[in-house]
C-alpha cells in the first residue's frame, strides 16, 4: 500500500511539474525571437548582398537574420519613400540615395562601391562586333540597356550620347530596355539581342556573354553604389551596416569586380 502511494504521488509530482513549465515556464527559458534586418538592393548586387549576408549573419553569430530583396533602384527608393519596410539601401548611383536622405529618411550613408560599363554579346554570336561603332552597323539589329531610370539604363544612354551614337541607334529603332541590368544581361545570354550594355561584373557572372569594349568612365557618370542606413532604433541594422563597410565585405566584393571606397556621411 505505501509502495502503490509513493509511486502515485510520483507521478503527480512529474504531471505538476510539467504544467508549471508550460504556464508559470519554469523550464529553461526559450530564446527571443532573432531580429531581422531587411536589405532593399540594386539588381546589379544581388549575388555580392547574399554572400556579404550570408558572412555578417555567421560573424553576428546568427544574433541576426538578414532578408534580401533587389531590383531597380529607382524603383526600390521609390518603396522606402513610400514608407516600405527596410534597413539598409544598396542604389547603383547616387541620385536615388540623395532621394532619400533629402526626405530625412537616412541616418548615414557611404559612397561604398564602384563599377564599370561595358558591351557585350552572346558568347556563341558570330556577328562581326569588336567595338562601340560596329552596333550601328546593319548586321546589329536589337541593342539591350536597361530602362530609362534604372542607372544601368541611364550610364547606357550617357555613354552612347557622348559617343554620338545614342541618336542613330534610337531612331533605327534598335535599342531594347530591360527592366533591370540583370534581364537586360539574361537577353544577351539567350541571344535575344545581338549586345547589350551592363555592369562589368554582372558580365564576369556567366560565361554566356563576352565582353567587347568596356566605356571610358568620362563618357557617363560616376557609377558608384552608396550604402545606406535608414533611421531606426533598432541595434541590429548598424551592426550589419558595419559589417559591410568591413574589410570582410570589401574583400568579397573585390572579389566580384567591384572597387571599395569608404566616403561615410554620418546624420546621427
Amino acid at each position: 500500500m505505501i509502495k502503490l502511494q509513493s509511486t502515485h504521488a510520483l507521478r503527480w509530482g512529474i504531471w505538476v511539474c510539467a504544467l508549471s513549465a508550460v504556464v508559470l515556464g519554469c523550464s529553461n527559458p526559450q530564446p527571443s525571437d532573432v531580429p531581422t534586418v531587411v536589405i532593399l538592393g540594386a539588381a546589379s548586387t544581388k549575388d555580392l548582398l547574399e554572400e556579404i549576408s550570408a558572412a555578417a549573419e555567421d560573424s553576428l553569430d546568427g544574433a541576426v537574420k538578414i532578408e534580401i530583396s533587389t531590383g531597380p533602384s529607382h524603383a526600390l527608393a521609390q518603396q522606402i519613400l513610400s514608407g516600405a519596410p527596410a534597413d539598409l539601401y544598396v542604389s547603383a548611383n547616387r541620385k536615388w540615395a540623395e532621394a532619400i536622405e533629402a526626405a530625412d529618411m537616412a541616418s548615414e550613408s557611404v559612397d561604398w562601391l564602384a563599377n564599370r560599363i561595358v558591351v557585350i554579346v552572346p558568347a556563341k554570336s558570330e556577328l562581326k562586333i569588336n567595338s562601340l561603332e560596329d552596333l550601328t552597323s546593319d548586321q546589329v539589329k536589337r541593342v539591350a540597356i536597361a530602362g530609362e531610370n534604372v542607372p544601368a539604363g541611364i550610364y547606357a544612354k550617357q555613354a552612347l550620347s557622348y559617343y554620338e551614337l545614342w541618336e542613330p541607334l534610337n531612331a533605327s529603332g534598335k535599342i531594347i530596355r530591360g527592366h533591370d541590368v540583370r534581364s537586360t544581361l539574361a537577353y544577351a545570354e539567350r541571344g535575344e539581342v545581338d549586345a547589350a550594355i551592363v555592369y562589368a561584373t554582372d558580365a564576369r557572372l556567366t560565361d554566356q556573354v563576352r565582353v567587347i569594349a568596356e566605356l571610358e568612365p568620362d563618357s557617363h557618370s560616376p557609377v558608384v553604389y552608396p550604402l545606406v542606413k535608414l533611421r531606426s532604433a533598432a541595434y541590429a541594422p548598424k551592426q550589419v551596416y558595419q559589417f559591410y563597410l568591413s574589410d570582410a565585405a570589401r574583400k568579397i566584393a573585390e572579389s566580384y569586380g567591384f572597387q571599395a571606397l569608404s566616403t561615410a556621411k554620418g546624420k546621427e
